[in-house]
């Protein structure tokens, strides 16, 4: 369905929200695959060396499906793990070659159905950088991610936590025992999750199979240790602390907590887990993302909501505020600002959700995640605009390497008959439209406001 905002907004397709999100990452190759990629240090079996597992997330429309007969399509790809310390001298590498199968069209060009890969290295305590280049075969365009990754060891500590792991789905058996995690590589929640889950280690030393042999035997085969975990928003504020007694039966303990979604509304986070007993303590720290879903009036009212973020990024659709002279009102001039702007657009006035917001949030959350560049967030790029203004391009052509030009992207908009250029003038992957092609965008903007 097809909805023209009235004033300012303009040709805005209304459909489900994907569960893209966004995670800012650097490095990625001028034209090449955009993927993601989370780690998270654990213990690892070596005494002497700690484990760095990294996850992987590539949407089927980022690479090349051919068909390979009649029902059948296929994608390959290459994947390079660099792992160099910091004076860039190379630890580990791992190449892999993958290969995605589909009997289904529709999903070689989804950008909701995820290959999902898992790499685990081994290596000495130290501060690394990753790099991960990713290859489409078909094509040979490649797209790159660089990670730093400190790597720590656990069993030097009375107590121990690990790096936090974000999960889409974290399972449990009968006893309810941990079986199966999920990793939200994006490190991102929205309203569409169930749960918003959180997985990590716990290493309590005085069970470790060394310390468990001098103990009485039948006796102290179990500690109780106090979990803490606070929430914390971009200004050090609390949003949410809860607590529990964690028993723990061996040096490893797999762990997880579920967040009170209820309590977080848009905006970027800090998690903190700690650990204690008596004066042993160990803490892990990790940010995340909330994206915008429903927002009301307690939400905007609260801490938990960065209103000036939200506003700053109305910029495309509130083209006739000023938006700098808004941002420097009171909290109270902030908040009616945005409500008068959305409330009059909501698509279903009689409902608590505001599909239309919830929809354009969604859009800068995707450019975020595909169009930032090394200086300015998706949302305030030239591509970042257009995607925001009017979704995906029925297609793409894309033109990293020609011979004596500049890297370069065709978007083209069937139905409304666009045909946008984007130059990466100073290869830096800040795409920005051609002259003629910002004119086009323009007018036809100027033609279907309301």
């Amino acid at each position: 369905m097809r909805l023209i905002l009235p004033i300012i907004i303009i040709v805005f397709f209304l459909r489900p929200a994907s569960p893209i999100t966004a995670q800012l990452q650097t490095g990625k190759a001028a034209g090449g695959p955009s993927f993601f990629v989370d780690a998270a240090n654990f213990a690892s079996k070596d005494s002497l060396k700690g484990r760095l597992e990294v996850f992987l997330k590539i949407a089927y429309s980022e690479l090349v499906f051919v068909k390979i007969n009649e029902t059948s399509f296929r994608a390959q790809y290459e994947i390079n793990y660099t792992l160099t310390d910091k004076k860039q001298n190379p630890v580990a590498r791992e190449i892999h070659d993958q290969t995605i199968l589909t009997s289904r069209y529709f999903e070689t060009v989804s950008d909701t159905r995820f290959h999902f890969i898992r790499e685990t290295f081994n290596v000495p305590p130290g501060e690394y950088e990753l790099t991960v280049t990713l290859t489409d075969k078909e094509t040979q365009r490649f797209g790159q991610r660089k990670l730093d990754t400190p790597v720590k060891i656990f069993r030097d500590k009375p107590l121990g936590i690990s790096d936090v792991l974000f999960a889409d789905k974290v399972q449990k058996d009968t006893a309810m025992d941990i079986i199966n995690v999920v990793p939200n590589v994006f490190r991102s929640f929205d309203a569409d999750y169930e749960a918003y889950w959180v997985y990590f280690e716990i290493y309590n030393s005085r069970l470790s199979e060394k310390n468990r042999e001098l103990l009485d035997s039948g006796r102290n085969r179990k500690e109780n240790l106090d979990l803490i975990y606070r929430i914390l928003d971009k200004n050090q504020n609390v949003i949410l602390r809860d607590s529990l007694v964690k028993t723990t039966y061996a040096y490893q303990t797999f762990s997880s907590i579920l967040l009170d979604k209820t309590k977080l509304s848009y905006g970027r986070y800090i998690l903190e887990i700690t650990v204690k007993r008596g004066a042993d303590k160990a803490v892990t720290r990790s940010p995340f993302d909330v994206r915008v879903a429903n927002i009301r009036g307690s939400d905007i009212a609260g801490a938990a909501f960065d209103l000036d973020q939200a506003i700053k990024q109305m910029r495309h659709v509130a083209r006739q505020a000023n938006i700098p002279k808004i941002l420097k009102g009171t909290k109270e001039e902030k908040e009616k600002f945005f409500y008068e702007f959305w409330k009059p657009k909501d698509p279903t006035p009689d409902t608590e959700r505001n599909e239309l917001m919830e929809e354009y949030y969604r859009r800068v959350s995707y450019a975020n995640r595909y169009f930032t560049s090394g200086y300015r967030e998706g949302w305030d790029t030239d591509r970042g605009m257009v995607y925001i203004m009017l979704d995906a391009p029925d297609a793409i052509e894309r033109h990293p390497f020609d011979i004596d030009a500049k890297p370069y992207e065709i978007w083209y908009y069937y139905q409304p008959n666009l045909k946008l250029i984007f130059i990466d003038y100073y290869g830096f992957g800040d795409y920005e439209l051609l002259m003629a092609s910002r004119q086009e965008f323009e007018s036809y903007i100027l033609m279907h406001r309301r």
